[in-house]
C-alpha cells in the first residue's frame, strides 16, 4: 500500500512511543506483525470462508445436524478460538508488553514457535475433523496430535508473556483480575483439547454423540465467554483510557463485573451439566439460566464500567466498531435471559438454532468487532498516522452488523419457519466480505515498516 506525503501525518503521543526515547533496556519489537496476519490468514480461509460454506450448506439441507457439514463446523470453531482469536490476542499481549534487549532472542524465539505449533494444530486440525469422521479408529491420533501442538503452543505464550515481559514487577491493577482469569481459562480449554477430540471420535457414534451433546456446549461457553470475553474486558479497562479516547473505567463497576462474570459462567457451566443429566427436564434448569442473567448483569456493569457509549474525549475509526461490540454484548446477554420465553413458544427443552444465534452475537458482533476495532487502532498508530486522514471502514462496519443481525434474527426464526434457512445461508458471505475489505487494509498497513511500540498504549 502506498501513502501520500499528507496522510504521514504524525498524531500526537506519548514521549516513550519511538524507538529513539524507549528505556535503554526494552528491546526493539514488531511481533505483532506475523501474528495478525497469522489471524488475517485463518479467518479467510478455515474460518469464516469455511463458516460461511458450512452454513450454506445447513441451509440447503435446512437441518442444524446435517452430518456432512458436522467436521468442518468443528474445525471452523476450532480456527476461530485459536486462530482468529488467538494469534490476535497474542500478537497484541507480547508486542503491547515486550521484551527486554536482553532476553529479546528468547522472547521471539518463544514467539515464533508459539505461531508455528499453534499454526500446525490448527492445519492438523482441519485435516483431522472429516479424517476422524470417516475412520476415527485410525484418523483419531492426529486430533490429539493437533491438541497437543495447541496446548504447547499456550504454555508456550503465557510463559513467554511472563517471564521475558517489560517491564516485570509491575504493582497489580483490577483490570488484571480480568486477565489472569482469562489465561488461566486459555490453559484449561487447550489443555482439553485433545481429550474433547478424542471423546468426540469414539468408536461408537452413539457415545460421541452423547459426549458432544453433554459437554460442548459448556466447553463453548469457557472458551468464548470465558477466556475471550475476559480478556477484552481486562484490556478494554486498562488499554481504553490511553488508547482510544475513553475514559477511566470505573473500578467498582468493574469489580462488580468481575464477580457477576465469573460466578455467572461457573452457574451456567454447571447448570448445563445439571440440566443435561436432568433429561432436560423443566424444573432442572434454573442453575442454568440463572447463569445466563447474570452474564446479562455483569456485560451491564461493564459497559458501565468503561463508558463506551459515553462520548469520548477524542474520536477515531475505531470506536464505531468497540460501541458496536458492547451493544452486541447486550443483545447476546438478552438473548440468554429470554431464552425460556422463546423455548416456551416453540414448546421445546432446548434450541440449536437459539444457542446458535447467542453464540454468533458473542463471536461475531462482539469478539470479531472488537479484534477489527482494536488491531486497526494498533497498527495505524504504529506507523504514526493521523487517524483522520486513514480509511474509516464504514463498509466493513456495514457489512459486519447488516451480516450479523440478518444471521442471528434468521437463525432464531429458523425455529418457527424453515423458509428462514434459505436466506441465513447467504449471511456468512457477507460478513466475509467485510472481513475481505478490513483485510485487504490491514495487510497494506501491515507491509510499511513501523516502529516499535511501547507498553502504554
Amino acid at each position: 500500500m502506498q501513502y501520500r506525503q499528507r496522510d504521514l501525518v504524525p498524531i500526537p503521543v506519548r514521549p516513550s512511543v519511538t524507538s529513539s526515547s524507549l528505556p535503554k533496556s526494552r528491546a526493539e519489537t514488531r511481533v505483532y506483525k506475523p501474528f495478525f496476519v497469522a489471524g488475517i490468514v485463518t479467518v479467510l480461509t478455515v474460518g469464516c470462508l469455511l463458516g460461511a460454506f458450512a452454513l450454506f450448506g445447513i441451509s440447503v439441507k435446512a437441518n442444524y445436524l446435517e452430518s456432512s457439514w458436522s467436521p468442518y463446523v468443528l474445525a471452523h470453531a476450532n480456527s476461530q478460538l485459536f486462530g482468529w482469536v488467538g494469534f490476535f490476542i497474542m500478537g497484541f499481549a507480547l508486542q503491547q508488553h515486550g521484551t527486554t534487549r536482553e532476553r529479546s532472542n528468547q522472547f521471539h524465539r518463544l514467539a515464533h514457535w508459539t505461531l508455528g505449533l499453534m499454526g500446525a494444530g490448527i492445519v492438523l486440525r482441519f485435516f483431522a475433523e472429516p479424517a476422524a469422521q470417516v475412520d476415527s479408529g485410525r484418523w483419531v491420533w492426529l486430533g490429539v496430535v493437533a491438541g497437543v501442538l495447541q496446548a504447547i503452543s499456550a504454555g508456550l505464550f503465557l510463559y513467554n508473556s511472563g517471564a521475558n515481559r517489560f517491564p516485570k514487577g509491575e504493582p497489580l491493577t483490577w483490570p488484571t483480575a480480568f486477565v489472569l482469569s482469562s489465561c488461566a481459562l486459555l490453559m484449561l480449554v487447550a489443555l482439553a483439547e485433545p481429550y474433547v477430540f478424542l471423546m468426540s471420535h469414539q468408536r461408537s457414534p452413539e457415545s460421541s454423540i452423547m459426549f458432544v451433546a453433554e459437554w460442548f456446549s459448556p466447553l463453548r461457553d469457557i472458551q468464548f465467554l470465558g477466556f475471550v470475553a475476559m480478556m477484552i474486558f481486562g484490556v478494554a479497562a486498562s488499554k481504553f483510557p490511553g488508547c482510544l479516547g475513553f475514559r477511566a473505567a470505573h473500578k467498582g463497576w468493574g469489580l462488580a463485573a468481575f464477580g457477576l462474570w465469573i460466578t455467572g459462567l461457573i452457574t451456567r457451566v454447571l447448570g448445563w451439566v445439571l440440566f443435561f443429566r436432568g433429561r432436560l427436564e423443566p424444573g432442572t434448569d434454573f442453575p442454568y439460566r440463572l447463569g445466563g442473567f447474570m452474564l446479562l448483569c455483569g456485560a451491564a456493569c461493564m459497559i458501565q464500567s468503561l463508558g463506551v457509549f459515553e462520548p469520548p474525549r477524542a474520536a477515531n475509526p475505531s470506536q464505531k466498531f468497540i460501541k458496536s461490540a458492547f451493544g452486541w454484548l447486550l443483545i447476546a446477554g438478552l438473548l440468554l435471559a429470554f431464552e425460556t420465553v422463546h423455548l416456551n413458544k416453540i414448546a421445546a427443552p432446548f434450541s440449536h438454532a437459539y444457542t446458535g444465534a447467542i453464540r454468533h452475537a458473542v463471536t461475531v458482533g462482539f469478539i470479531s468487532q472488537m479484534i477489527i476495532g482494536v488491531s486497526y487502532h494498533l497498527v495505524t498508530r504504529m506507523l504514526m498516522l493521523n487517524e483522520n486522514r486513514i480509511p474509516q471502514l464504514w463498509s466493513v462496519f456495514w457489512l459486519l452488523n447488516i451480516g450479523n443481525c440478518c444471521r442471528v434474527a434468521l437463525e432464531v426464526w429458523t425455529d418457527y419457519t424453515r423458509t428462514a434457512f434459505a436466506p441465513m445461508g447467504f449471511t456468512g458471505f457477507v460478513e466475509l466480505i467485510g472481513l475481505g475489505i478490513w483485510a485487504w487494509v490491514m495487510i497494506g498497513y501491515i507491509r510499511t515498516r513501523s516502529i516499535s511500540l511501547a507498553a502504554s498504549c
